[in-house]
């Protein structure tokens, strides 16, 4: 449980203890359950959007392992196409970090997507024995369509032909590996 969520629960249980103890008469705390639907707000809400983690959006098994196989997928995409393209450049040794996307907690639509990596080059100095290293971080923002479905986005990327790093992202003609292109 994440600790916005526990929050959210136990602020409502705060709140109605502080009134009761002032003599206020207690009030139902309103439901702390997150929707879970991909329905959008209802008209004239003025609720405001709230974006999680999408590993903290899944809940079902299946969909978690779904999700972290995915994850792997990627990392290993990405040492395979590595070699004959960004590891030629300015960089020989790339690594892939993180691959962290944004859900809309109630709609379960994407927010954002980056892919963050490092990428280093070492050089050994023959007079000293020194290494030097010349290292960076990248946050490459990866081409997901607005309001695309986490799930969808799974989907795709999950389809058993070919490369996830190459699939066309819903609702685009565009891949994760176009988006690295453009940022590495």
């Amino acid at each position: 449980m994440s600790v916005h969520h526990a929050m959210s629960m136990f602020l409502p249980v705060l709140a109605l203890a502080c009134s009761t103890a002032q003599g206020a008469t207690p009030e139902p705390p309103e439901s702390t359950t997150p929707q879970r639907d991909d329905a959008a707000a209802p008209a004239g809400s003025t609720g405001a959007k709230s974006f999680v983690d999408a590993e903290s959006y899944f809940t079902s098994s299946a969909e978690i392992d779904a999700w972290y196989e995915l994850l792997r997928e990627l990392k290993d995409d990405f040492d395979v196409v590595c070699g004959d393209t960004f590891c030629e450049g300015d960089f020989t040794n790339y690594e892939p970090l993180r691959f962290r996307c944004s859900v809309e907690e109630h709609a379960g639509t994407i927010g954002s997507c980056v892919w963050v990596l490092a990428a280093s080059n070492e050089e050994i100095v023959p007079s000293t024995g020194d290494v030097e290293v010349d290292a960076r971080i990248f946050v490459c923002e990866m081409p997901v369509a607005p309001e695309t479905a986490v799930t969808d986005l799974v989907e795709a990327l999950s389809a058993p032909s070919g490369r996830a790093i190459n699939a066309a992202l819903p609702g685009t003609d565009r891949s994760l590996y176009d988006g690295l292109v453009e940022c590495l």
